[in-house]
């Protein structure tokens, strides 16, 4: 009989070994990573994913505030909701001079205070964004015009004074949105998208976890009912007519510690659990994603109750 330590043993001690080594390894989905790994595609649902209808629409003219709920909204090709995430509280302190106004190119949202960095101070300010003007209600109680230097040091006293943090609200105009991720800067050169959430698979998140999650977690343009949860994944590639306009579905959205947070509230979910890891732990096929990020192809105009569905070539 041979020695344990032959070339045949030690080939099967390094063999043991490693397969300890993997079942014990902890591996869990990265936060907020640029390319998350992803296991296998979620089976269609229907022909290309079904179709849905359009049951909430949301602006967001400062990054990181409260949602303007629309009827409709007129989208251009190329473009996003009129006055969406146009404005953005830049971090005097960490900005090193980060983000420049008068040439204006996508950021990361690290440099601003939103909701991936400040939700619990923004997300219970009660604003509302109208002709130009933003409306603070409750403790601030200010009428803020953003095209006015006066008016935008209004806002910025009061964010500083939430925020404890001497900040600067920037604008790169209509034609710079201050998005999350560089998807429309990769797909077609531009910062401008339109970010879709599936109500049915939220509804999925918030079943399997027991927390209070809603679409308004995920800060979307458009939602969508009457689909089929997880029945978007199939639409990446794809071209959506949605109301009047024609969208290409150019990236799903990774999830970070923004979604940590309740949406009204700011307070982060009981026993500080991570809903990031917890999406993809209960729903490995679709991984640490929920949404859609989409361009105009087509412009037109998008109301509520207008039906969502791919474009079959």
């Amino acid at each position: 009989m041979g020695s344990f330590w032959s070339s045949e043993g030690v080939l099967a001690l390094g063999l043991v070994l490693a397969a300890a080594a993997f079942a014990y390894s902890p591996i869990r989905p990265p936060f907020c990573a640029s390319k998350p790994r992803r296991l296998a595609a979620p089976a269609a649902h229907g022909a290309s994913g079904g179709a849905g209808t359009v049951s909430a629409l949301w602006r967001y003219p400062i990054k990181g505030f409260p949602a303007d709920a629309l009827d409709s909204v007129a989208l251009a090709p190329n473009g996003t909701f009129p006055s969406d995430r146009v404005y953005a509280l830049l971090d005097v302190a960490d900005s090193d001079g980060a983000f420049d106004e008068g040439e204006p190119k996508w950021v990361h949202k690290q440099h601003f205070h939103g909701a991936f960095r400040s939700r619990p101070a923004l997300a219970t300010l009660n604003t509302t964004f109208r002709d130009g003007a933003l409306e603070f209600r409750g403790e601030e109680r200010l009428s803020a015009r953003l095209d006015a230097a006066s008016g935008r040091a209004a806002v910025e006293a009061a964010a500083a004074k939430r925020l404890g943090r001497d900040v600067r609200l920037v604008t790169g105009g209509e034609t710079h949105q201050f998005g999350n991720t560089r998807s429309g800067v990769k797909s077609h050169g531009d910062t401008r998208t339109i970010h879709l959430v599936n109500a049915a698979s939220v509804a999925a998140v918030r079943a399997a976890t027991g927390l209070d999650v809603d679409p308004a977690v995920f800060r979307p343009n458009i939602v969508l009912d009457g689909l089929e949860a997880w029945a978007e994944e199939a639409w990446v590639g794809e071209v959506l007519r949605v109301g009047g306009a024609t969208l290409e579905v150019i990236s799903r959205t990774v999830r970070c510690d923004a979604i940590n947070f309740h949406p009204r509230t700011g307070e982060r979910w009981p026993g500080n659990r991570d809903l990031v890891t917890e999406i993809a732990d209960n729903f490995p096929a679709v991984g640490p994603y929920l949404g859609l990020y989409a361009r105009v192809l087509d412009g037109g105009t998008v109301s509520l109750g207008d039906a969502a569905r791919p474009l079959v070539s």
